[in-house]
């Protein structure tokens, strides 16, 4: 459950329409965008598809048909490396779209597992494709969620210490979920500590006392799978 800026409390959610590729950003909220092609998006969506905690999106190797948008719940992504380890390369909230990996080879790269449970909406690609061949404004945003990705990827895995990698994960979620409209500093974090440091490239050990050290400051905490940001221009100074 989330607090939405009015106080009420409301389950983390997208709604039909409201994903990355059916909005636009004005003022860091998401609005629905009123159009013919958004339309004509919804006409070939298969939506809310329910699924539960571990269950599989699509597998690594799967020939690449679809993209997918979070409807509800947490998701992530999973590469495995030649040493067959697991590597998690993406966390997705409702709104955001996954799959784009598919696309280079035609195959998917990772494999997406559910965090929890939730529920989550098809979008087969190559009629989005022609949708965007006809509509320049759906080529854009397409283009422009890739270029999010390559964006989060060079951050992630840039020199930025633990406590800044872990406040610029913790950041970005919060934007996404305030631009929902829900509560910029406090949100749901299904996501365990095991995930989030093979995702940052961190050890465990070390993201844990990274969070230990934001608490006994006051500046973020962790509880109950919720992320409470104490001191959000303390929390921001950390990025600086």
């Amino acid at each position: 459950m989330l607090i939405t800026k009015s106080g009420y409390m409301s389950t983390p959610s997208s709604n039909c329409g409201d994903c990355e590729l059916c909005t636009k950003m004005v003022d860091n909220r998401r609005v629905r965008i009123q159009s013919e092609e958004i339309k004509a998006i919804e006409n070939i969506i298969d939506s809310h598809i329910m699924i539960e905690k571990n269950q599989t999106v699509f597998k690594a190797g799967a020939t690449f048909q679809h993209l997918y948008t979070v409807h509800s719940g947490m998701f992530k992504s999973v590469y495995l490396t030649q040493q067959g380890d697991e590597r998690i390369v993406d966390i997705f909230i409702p709104g955001q779209v996954m799959g784009f990996d598919g696309i280079h080879e035609g195959k998917y790269k990772t494999t997406v597992k559910a965090v929890s449970s939730g529920s989550y909406c098809v979008i087969p690609f190559y009629p989005l494709q022609e949708l965007a061949m006809k509509h320049r404004d759906i080529q854009n945003r397409v283009m422009k969620m890739m270029s999010e990705k390559i964006i989060q990827f060079e951050i992630v895995h840039s020199e930025y210490n633990a406590k800044q990698k872990l406040v610029s994960f913790v950041k970005d979620v919060s934007d996404l979920y305030y631009s929902r409209g829900f509560s910029a500093s406090q949100f749901p974090f299904q996501v365990s500590q095991r995930d989030l440091a093979n995702y940052l490239g961190l050890a465990e050990e070390t993201l844990s006392r990274t969070f230990t050290k934001l608490k006994k400051n006051n500046i973020l905490a962790l509880a109950d799978q919720q992320i409470t940001i104490i001191d959000m221009p303390r929390f921001l100074q950390i990025l600086e």
